[in-house]
């Protein structure tokens, strides 16, 4: 009897992940009390290996429990609501959930929080199916066949994902019977690769065998789907949980015999039942466990490795790498430009290049980067830039001694202080995360070397907008820019790339002692070009010339003889001015202050006090008002 064992057969990561997880619990933690949130896996040799070592699962977590027990979440994983209840109870636990399902959790809660109604195709018992649930209140439809469909009410949006452990073909009918029904879909295929590998080896090895032998549990979803897949090619199909199990009589007569194994059996069973099998067949069994071990792909960090895409999220890419686990490219190790989608870069089924960053995240997943492999091969793209003196992209990362650290088609480039900007850049905490167009400075392949120069790119690009610019402004023409930054003296204001001096005096019809009282840093301005000095590249800029100015209304506002409140303003060893409105300031002399006489005006008179005086002169000509405080104290109508 010849024998053939599926690649693959047996544990997928996620359940070997979850079961070494809790044994390695049971090693360390023998000195308290150890539950699995359910059955950590659906296989009962395991669940009975696991009470030998004190392992109890809980179908649900009491409140008299100790609370120095420690919790292991099934591989299966738990509705968002138990977590919580964990969390109240401040009962300590163990995240086994599969990282597959993890995924789907993830999925569900965000789009279901983005008012989408959740589809899950699976079995709804399944206790997968009642975690993801769980992630949106337990408000999914659950699709366990394409008939249900058209009874189902319309709904304005849908995010339809997978039970981990369905057969494609189910997937493909309920989806088929979705899209004719409803249009606006987010659809997420979360077959897990091993499952769909696993099942469609297992069919490959049905058709080829006499006979074929399904290993795993009966409550096990997966191993069920198996069984049902061979049966329907092979009549010869014989499910069994252990060796024992195994009758040789059954199998003697065949010549050809296909082994494979659900994802939740272990290989100590496998391993039992190829064992039992060699006392009929012991010349094939040393090749048979030989190409067993094999199943197992070795792959290593730094490892270059490429892959199918399962499906893509606005964060992330999960890749089937042929590897016991999948691999995953966050945004970030995708692409350049984070403002691009990643659904408008990669879909389902099309295959990426990238490399191993580390062979576990801590959920399970090999963690990849599509921009490391773009790296390698884009060092011709900085030599062209330094030869051909052409601006690269980059972005800003990170601030370390001396510059920052950018990334430039995924190579690590440095950016010193000095040619970051123009002007001195106190704070360089201010680009991180920003984009920057460079010029290549240095660059040293061997070494892996670059040094980038935004300052020379930033001069060159102002150096042309100074020629466009003093190419077409004219004095008197009104201009609009944003302030940047302020001096005791003025406010320089950006016009398009170049900046303007408004300054302190020609800010304000009134005196003002700072620009601070009459501009910030960021404001839009309107402003009248004074003077341009195309020598000194110097544009003066007028901002009170976009208003009226007050003195040449005083001849129809103010009259000699009127009387009218005015406000102290400042003293002088003649006399006090005082506002008669923003930007009309008038004089009272000293001698018109009191009928008494006075050394100075402090005497009688404070800054800012609100005073009645009368107009005794005004030259407007000359922006000269008289006014006498005396006068003013007659019994006259005052006019305000």
């Amino acid at each position: 009897m010849k024998i053939l064992l599926d690649k693959n057969a047996g544990f997928c990561f996620g359940v070997k992940n979850a079961v070494d997880k809790v044994f390695s619990l049971a090693k360390n933690n023998k000195d308290r009390n150890l539950y699995t949130y359910g059955p950590l896996i659906h296989n009962n040799q395991v669940i009975e290996k696991l009470k030998q070592h004190k392992v109890q699962a809980l179908m649900e977590i009491d409140a008299n429990i100790d609370k120095s027990s420690l919790i292991a979440i099934r591989s299966h994983g738990i509705a968002q609501d138990k977590y919580k209840l964990l969390q109240a109870m401040k009962l300590e636990y163990v995240d086994c959930t599969c990282p597959y399902v993890l995924k789907i959790h993830k999925i569900v809660n965000e789009y279901y929080n983005k008012d989408y109604q959740i589809f899950i195709v699976g079995d709804r018992l399944h206790p997968e199916v009642e975690g993801i649930n769980g992630w949106c209140e337990n408000q999914a439809v659950v699709l366990e066949n394409p008939n249900i469909i058209e009874k189902l009410p319309n709904y304005d949006k849908i995010c339809i994902v997978a039970q981990t452990t369905i057969t494609q073909e189910l997937w493909s009918a309920v989806l088929s019977e979705v899209q004719k029904k409803y249009k606006d879909i987010e659809i997420f295929e979360t077959i897990c690769s091993a499952t769909e590998n696993r099942q469609k080896s297992a069919a490959d090895l049905a058709r080829s065998v006499e006979c074929m032998i399904i290993i795993g549990s009966r409550e096990s979803s997966n191993t069920q789907k198996l069984y049902q897949i061979c049966k329907s090619i092979n009549k010869n199909t014989i499910h069994i949980e252990t060796a024992q199990e195994l009758s040789l009589e059954n199998i003697e007569s065949f010549k050809l015999v296909g082994i494979t194994a659900g994802a939740s059996t272990p290989e100590w069973i496998i391993k039992e039942v190829v064992t039992k099998m060699d006392e009929m067949n012991k010349d094939d069994q040393a090749m048979m466990m030989e190409e067993y071990e094999k199943s197992f792909k070795s792959l290593y960090s730094g490892d270059t490795v490429t892959g199918k895409v399962i499906f893509v999220t606005d964060d992330e890419v999960m890749v089937d790498i042929g590897y016991k686990a999948d691999g995953i490219i966050k945004k970030e190790d995708f692409t350049w430009d984070h403002e691009l989608s990643l659904k408008g870069l990669i879909k389902p089924g099309d295959e990426v290049e990238s490399k191993i960053v580390t062979m576990n995240d801590g959920e399970g997943n090999v963690v990849l980067s599509k921009k490391l492999v773009d790296a390698d091969k884009n060092w011709y793209k900085i030599e062209y830039a330094y030869n051909e003196k052409s601006a690269v992209d980059a972005v800003i990362k990170s601030v370390v001694k001396g510059g920052v650290v950018a990334e430039v088609y995924g190579i690590r480039a440095f950016i010193p202080a000095s040619l970051i900007d123009i002007r001195y850049a106190e704070d360089l905490q201010q680009y991180v995360n920003t984009k920057a167009k460079a010029y290549v400075a240095e660059y040293d392949k061997d070494k892996r070397k670059v040094v980038l120069s935004r300052k020379e790119y930033l001069k060159q690009e102002r150096e042309k907008t100074e020629k466009e610019v003093f190419g077409t402004i004219q004095e008197g023409q009104k201009v609009k820019g944003e302030v940047k930054r302020l001096t005791d003296f003025g406010a320089f204001v950006d016009i398009g790339g170049v900046d303007g001096l408004i300054h302190v005096s020609e800010l304000s019809w009134n005196r003002i002692k700072h620009p601070s009282e009459v501009v910030k840093p960021g404001q839009t301005v309107e402003a009248v070009v004074l003077k341009v000095d195309t020598d000194k590249k110097k544009i003066s800029l007028g901002l009170k010339q976009t208003t009226v100015e007050p003195w040449t209304l005083v001849p129809t506002k103010y009259a000699i003889g009127d009387i009218i409140n005015v406000k102290v303003a400042r003293f002088a060893d003649f006399g006090a001015f005082v506002e008669l409105e923003p930007g009309i300031d008038g004089l009272v002399h000293i001698s018109q202050i009191s009928d008494k006489r006075i050394a100075k005006p402090a005497d009688v008179l404070k800054i800012g006090e609100t005073v009645k005086a009368k107009i005794v002169d005004i030259k407007p000509e000359e922006k000269k008002i008289s006014l006498s405080i005396k006068e003013a104290a007659e019994p006259v109508e005052v006019q305000e």
